[in-house]
């Protein structure tokens, strides 16, 4: 950006995985439904966060099941380097580059694919799509939503507590 800053650019995989080491981020449950994971070139491979990845996961899902192969050798999903945002003319092109990664997913039986790249996440919901994966793609944060413990003290209250207490709904 042509000048120093103080402050260090995290991706949310290393943040997540470091605030669940930390004790700042818990879960009330795990997801029980079948989830998988899909590695992203540029967070697995050129990030080395394939790790931090797997240890989230161990935290939220109770049925998870890695494709094959899967880390630094998973396969790309087709989605990326600008290929999403040119348009229909090249969906057909990324739904056939896809296949592979189609086939892989469907070899798992998984019924989530967490996805923790924009590309990814749109590829490979294109993907169950065309293929007729039955596949539900989430992110992390999606995940997080419906899991994640929030101390009663951090809760929203609802208008009538608000109102008896003294305050505007």
């Amino acid at each position: 950006m042509g000048r120093e800053h103080n402050f260090e650019v995290v991706h949310s995989v290393k943040l997540f995985a470091e605030y669940i080491r930390e004790g700042r981020l818990t879960f009330d449950r795990k997801i029980t439904e079948p989830i998988t994971y899909q590695d992203p070139c540029n967070v697995s491979r050129n990030a080395g966060l394939a790790a931090d990845a797997r240890f989230i996961i161990s935290h939220i899902a109770e049925d998870f099941r890695e494709m094959n192969p899967h880390g630094n050798y998973n396969y790309c999903c087709s989605g990326g380097g600008g290929a999403i945002p040119m348009g229909p003319p090249f969906k057909r092109r990324r739904m056939e580059a896809g296949k592979a990664k189609a086939d892989q997913v469907k070899a798992t039986g998984a019924k989530i694919v967490i996805c923790p790249c924009h590309n990814c996440y749109d590829q490979v919901r294109d993907l169950g799509k065309e293929y007729d994966l039955g596949i539900k793609v989430m992110s992390f944060k999606e995940i997080f939503e419906e899991i994640m413990h929030i101390p009663e003290e951090l809760k929203a209250k609802e208008e009538e507590e608000v109102e008896e207490e003294g305050g505007e709904a």
